[in-house]
C-alpha cells in the first residue's frame, strides 16, 4: 500500500528534523574582538595603574590582572604562562629598582635605546652588578654609558668583552624578555594572528 505524497513529504521533513535534532547543530565559533580592541583595552588597563608610563618597565602580576581584563572582553589568550614566563617578576632587582623614582625618571631617558633593559638585565646578574646599576639609576652619567654601550662600537667591544666571563655570556644580545608594553603587545599581536588563523 503505497503512502500518499503529502503524507510523504510530512514523514520524509519528520525525519529530517529528528535526525538533525539527533546530530545537533554545530558550535558557533566565538567571536574575538579585534587586536585594535585588544590593544585599547590594554593600555586602558595600564594606564590606570599609578606612575606608569609606556617606557615603565611591567611585571608579571600586571600582566595577569591583563589577561583577566581580555578575557572579560571575549579572548581568553591561550598559553598565558609562556607569556608570563617572558615577563620580569615583581620581586626581581630590576623591577625594585627601576620602580624608585630615579628608576623611573630613568627608564624615561633609556627609552629610546636598543636593547637597554637586556643590558641593565645582564648587568645585574653579574657580581657586583646590583651596585653598577644603581650607580647608572642615579649618577649623572647613567644614561651617557648605557647609550655608550648600546649604540658605541666601544661599548659593544666592551660587551663582547663581558661575554666573556663566567656570568656575562651574550652580554650584547637580547635577552627576550619582555621589558615594556609595547614589548608585550608586539607579543601578543603574534599570538592573536595564530589564534584568528586557526
Amino acid at each position: 500500500m503505497s503512502c500518499p505524497r503529502p503524507a510523504r513529504a510530512i514523514l520524509v521533513a519528520g525525519l529530517s528534523a529528528l535526525l538533525f535534532a539527533s546530530l545537533g547543530a554545530a558550535p558557533a565559533k566565538p567571536k574575538i574582538p579585534s587586536f585594535d580592541e585588544v590593544r585599547k583595552t590594554a593600555f586602558k588597563f595600564f594606564d590606570a595603574q599609578p606612575n606608569f608610563s609606556p617606557d615603565q618597565i611591567i611585571t608579571q602580576s600586571q600582566v595577569r590582572g591583563l589577561f583577566d581584563k581580555l578575557k572579560a572582553i571575549g579572548w581568553e589568550v591561550p598559553e598565558q604562562q609562556k607569556v608570563l614566563d617572558l615577563i620580569p617578576g615583581d620581586q626581581e632587582t630590576l623591577v625594585k629598582d627601576l620602580r624608585t623614582p630615579d628608576g623611573r625618571k630613568f627608564s624615561k631617558q633609556i627609552a629610546k635605546l636598543p636593547n637597554a633593559y637586556d643590558r641593565l638585565d645582564r648587568l645585574i646578574r653579574m657580581p657586583t652588578g646590583r651596585s653598577a646599576v644603581a650607580r647608572l639609576i642615579k649618577g649623572p652619567d647613567g644614561v651617557w654609558l648605557l647609550q655608550y654601550m648600546t649604540e658605541d662600537p666601544g661599548g659593544k667591544a666592551m660587551g663582547k668583552m663581558l661575554s666573556n666571563t663566567p656570568t656575562g655570556k651574550d652580554f650584547n644580545l637580547p635577552t627576550g624578555r619582555l621589558y615594556t608594553l609595547p614589548a608585550l603587545m608586539n607579543e601578543l599581536q603574534g599570538v592573536y594572528t595564530a589564534t584568528v588563523n586557526r
